[in-house]
């Protein structure tokens, strides 16, 4: 065990209040209505749990590239949290109050119109700190941050992360390239999802979602696809099929086996590629 990482946090359970916010794909709001229930509505018992655990040992990029001083002063003000498939961190225009230091599974942000249409404009995974504008004064959140991987993540009061910020130059700077790296992520994202055809952005997706999590298995339906990509499920269907015969994945009941990668880079668009050099150069830039 590396001794620089080998702290002991406090914890503290505090569930979440279950949320039952709803989101689909760019069709009108009665094209497909059982596809916001499935899919955008919190399980009435899903809530956010915190979990004791002996050490801290952060598998975040950002957190865990912080000196071993920072992080005897950042430990035992952190709880380290599971995030269960489908929980709803914080909504449009909510102040934010804690800031996710993601570890495993995946976080969606989702843009939102007033008729409920929405679409994904960014994936998070262990290379991205949800919240981390708010290290920088009072802070309401621009989309829906909702669980589409269940998750873990190391979380930290936003008055705890201002004040610490403040005296730790090193986590200011993760803050700044962690932020710096989810707008270029929204920024590219909405380039593609203009752009570039559906089979591509779901190659794309496929790929972008396996780096995330580090699983060739995913574990999600055409409905929900449907609504990242803003697309019909009927596309998305279709879609799949024809990279399942093509060798590239394997579908059933909900779950993704990605069998070909390289297959499915190749058939991704250029976002692909974008994407992964921004995130190695600001990764590396943070000293993970």
């Amino acid at each position: 065990m590396n001794s620089r990482r080998a702290f002991r946090p406090t914890f503290a359970t505090e569930p979440t209040e279950p949320q039952s916010p709803t989101y689909s794909h760019l069709a009108p709001m009665t094209a497909q209505p059982d596809t916001r229930d499935n899919h955008c509505r919190a399980p009435k018992n899903n809530e956010e749990t915190a979990v004791v655990t002996s050490v801290f040992e952060p598998k975040n990029h950002f957190l865990a590239a912080l000196p071993a001083s920072d992080l005897a002063m950042i430990s035992g003000l952190m709880s380290f949290h599971r995030l269960p498939q489908g929980l709803v961190l914080h909504e449009p225009d909510q102040r934010v109050e804690h800031a996710y230091f993601v570890e495993s599974g995946m976080i969606s942000l989702v843009a939102s119109m007033q008729d409920g249409a929405a679409i994904e404009t960014a994936t998070l995974g262990r290379e991205a700190i949800l919240g981390a504008l708010a290290a920088f004064g009072n802070h309401r959140a621009t989309a829906r941050a909702v669980v589409q991987i269940d998750a873990t993540a190391w979380r930290l009061p936003v008055a705890d992360l201002r004040n610490l910020t403040e005296r730790s130059p090193a986590l200011r700077k993760m803050t700044l390239l962690s932020s710096e790296l989810m707008m270029a992520q929204m920024q590219q994202t909405a380039a593609c999802n203009a752009l570039h055809s559906a089979e591509r952005r779901l190659c794309r997706w496929i790929v972008q979602v396996q780096d995330r999590i580090g699983d060739d298995v995913i574990r999600l339906t055409h409905d929900f696809l449907a609504q990242m990509l803003a697309v019909r499920r009927p596309t998305v269907s279709l879609i799949a099929y024809q990279l399942q015969q093509a060798g590239m994945i394997r579908y059933q009941r909900g779950r993704i086996a990605v069998l070909d990668r390289g297959a499915l880079e190749r058939s991704a668009c250029e976002c692909v590629g974008v994407l992964r050099e921004k995130t190695l150069r600001i990764v590396n830039e943070a000293g993970f």
